[in-house]
């Protein structure tokens, strides 16, 4: 198995730039980035934002890759709507993971996580369950919950709101986890390892 790998981009804007223009006013800026589908479940990341006992200093902001229309009434059924900052298809996301504080993902399955794996190249902090492949790109570097556990996720979220210095170190971990595991200089020469050996076996 060869793990997939990502090479971050220079933000077009600054972290403060972003910030401004998306008027959070210092509030903590938790991340997701997803197609939406249904196996993202995208109803317990509402619900773990909404069980967060520091939520009037959270905003959720959602890099949609998909139509968030289904999640409009909980979004009002949990009194979100002045949290959550919705941007559909954006093509550049690097400038917004760069303006976060923090990634939050609640899929019920992923095979690996890139969102994940982008999260950290940019020394961000995750919250995430403990499910399919996200266990293998986030290693020790940050607690990992169980899945549907939206109580201990809220609660692993305010702990990275309620001390800067613990979402820096696990920040570092996962940028320093990605660097050394999951970067292109790494991941790139064993793809290139496979290729030969296939072109190998198709001569002999």
């Amino acid at each position: 198995v060869i793990p997939n790998f990502f090479t971050p981009n220079k933000p077009r804007r600054t972290r403060e730039e972003v910030r401004r223009d998306l008027g959070i006013d210092g509030k903590f800026l938790v991340l997701h980035m997803s197609s939406l589908r249904s196996v993202k479940r995208i109803d317990l990341l509402l619900r773990t934002i909404a069980m967060s006992k520091n939520r009037e200093r959270i905003r959720l902001l959602i890099m949609a890759g998909g139509p968030f229309d289904a999640y409009e009434p909980l979004l009002d059924k949990l009194e979100l709507r002045d949290i959550v900052i919705v941007r559909q298809n954006t093509p550049v996301v690097d400038e917004y993971v760069e303006a976060a504080d923090a990634g939050l993902y609640t899929s019920e399955y992923e095979s690996f996580g890139l969102s994940i794996l982008e999260t950290m190249f940019y020394g961000k902090p995750v919250v995430a369950f403990r499910v399919g492949g996200i266990p293998e790109v986030i290693g020790d570097c940050c607690p990992l919950y169980p899945f549907g556990d939206v109580a201990a996720a809220a609660a692993g979220l305010d702990m990275l709101i309620e001390s800067a210095d613990l979402a820096r170190k696990l920040g570092e971990r996962g940028r320093n986890r990605a660097l050394e595991q999951f970067s292109a200089d790494r991941i790139l020469p064993r793809y290139e390892e496979l290729y030969r050996r296939v072109i190998a076996d198709v001569g002999g």
